[in-house]
């Protein structure tokens, strides 16, 4: 009996030994992981730093030290890969410029340490004044999606669906042509116009383009949705996978206004807009009307950033990319390298079109598109198919050359189409002539009603 409890007191004295052992183990390996991870967070950092772009240019998250329990679930759910990293057990946003305000990282912070906000302490964002249901000073006047600040799609949904249930709830008795007024037939027009169907309201949605609005505009086959999102009358759009091209999401839409008999007036430019009493007297190219509330769903591609050159008004330079398949064996030069650019540069660089494609990268490295685009365009650089040229600009724009600045020296090179994408301005002067007020945030949050 007694040989029984010493071999018993021997096996638990071995099992505690190994289990002693197995932890300490667990712990060094977790250490050193910890400490891995800690080390390229800090390279991603102090290259952020080091390259100047560590200031947000749009909705970014702010971390609150003070809150952050440093458990690591923000840097794992965020749809653009390293955004943010844990160092020094503290989550730190490392490369600010790539963030596009997803907001799973707030979600999904256990302890409300993340909150979204425009802008930051040093550099304002000037975003026009809306209250929390997209409502401007102008009462009965409202501006949902990126017009207000915010891209992508699921916030543009989201933002015309409450902002029609909204106003459609504030209708008042005065005559007018249709209760609601919607400018602009992307994801925000879109579910601003399904909300106006499910309350049984007259509206209009006018697009100055074509149905899908900026999404139409993309180019082919660009993966232009990751997050799923929930429309009026519809519920959630529903996809076999994650990533949705924008062909996909166009064909849902459309099979969406087929069932829905949703009505778009395509190919109407809205001008201007007038507040007369209750109504409000909208302008355009087809002809006036009035609306006793309008939303401005239009985006700002139609007024994008521009170099600022002589002969940039030429028909070989563009904004924007839809068919690489009209460019065959062309010399050609795209500006930008965020990621409108950097995908632009991959279509027309594909060796079946047979272009001469130059890449011009204003900084000294790729600071705003994500790091998968990153790697494709420098591995088709590494095979000759695309050349990029860093710290380069393009100075002059001739009929048939360009002459670009890189760094001190200026060399003109041969050029049939020059693709600017160097982001949009927001059409101030069209806004403040309707009356709205524009104000410049400083690391202002995210309304709560905005990210639920």
């Amino acid at each position: 009996m007694k040989s029984l409890e010493v071999l018993v007191t021997v096996l638990v004295d071995h099992l505690e030994w190994v289990g002693a052992f197995l932890f300490a183990l667990v712990s060094m390996v977790s250490v050193s992981r910890r400490n891995q991870h800690h080390k390229v967070a800090k390279k991603i950092l102090d290259k952020t730093i080091q390259s100047q772009t560590n200031e947000p240019l749009t909705l970014h998250p702010e971390v609150d030290p003070g809150l952050c329990a440093g458990c690591g679930n923000c840097t794992r759910v965020c749809p653009e890969g390293d955004i943010l990293k844990l160092i020094n057990h503290q989550a730190v946003l490392v490369s600010p410029t790539k963030c596009v305000g997803h907001g799973e990282c707030e979600q999904a912070c256990p302890t409300g340490a993340i909150k979204l906000v425009f802008g930051t302490k040093t550099r304002g964002m000037d975003i026009p004044r809306i209250t929390s249901d997209y409502e401007t000073n102008v009462k009965g006047l409202y501006i949902v999606g990126e017009l207000g600040g915010m891209g992508l799609i699921r916030n543009a949904v989201k933002q015309g669906a409450w902002a029609a249930k909204d106003a459609l709830k504030k209708l008042t008795k005065s005559q007018a042509d249709v209760d609601l007024a919607i400018i602009g037939a992307g994801p925000a027009g879109l579910a601003a116009s399904l909300a106006a169907v499910a309350e049984k309201k007259s509206y209009v949605c006018l697009e100055q383009n074509s149905f899908g609005g900026t999404v139409y505009n993309f180019p082919r086959q660009k993966i232009v949705m990751t997050i799923p999102a929930v429309l009026p009358v519809i519920g959630a759009m529903k996809f076999p996978h994650n990533k949705v091209s924008k062909e996909e999401l166009l064909t849902f839409w459309n099979d969406v206004r087929r069932r829905t008999g949703l009505r778009v007036q395509e190919g109407v430019k809205f001008e201007t807009v007038e507040k007369a009493g209750e109504v409000f007297k909208l302008k355009t190219n087809k002809g006036s009307l009035t609306a006793r509330k309008v939303i401005l769903a239009m985006g700002v591609r139609g007024a994008p950033r521009r170099l600022g050159l002589k002969n940039e008004d030429l028909p070989k330079v563009t904004y924007n990319l839809i068919d690489p398949e009209q460019y065959i064996g062309k010399k050609v030069a795209v500006v930008g390298g965020g990621n409108a650019g950097v995908e632009a540069a991959q279509m027309l660089g594909n060796p079946k079109y047979r272009n001469q494609v130059i890449l011009l990268v204003r900084g000294t490295t790729f600071d705003r598109c994500n790091d998968e685009n990153k790697r494709i365009i420098e591995e088709m650089e590494s095979r000759r198919e695309v050349k990029i040229l860093y710290s380069s600009s393009v100075v002059e724009i001739g009929s048939d050359s360009l002459k670009i600045k890189q760094g001190e020296q200026t060399t003109s090179v041969p050029n049939d189409f020059l693709f600017i994408f160097a982001g949009a301005e927001l059409p101030h002067k069209l806004l403040m002539g309707f009356g709205i007020q524009i104000e410049k945030k400083f690391g202002e949050a995210l309304s709560k009603k905005a990210r639920t």
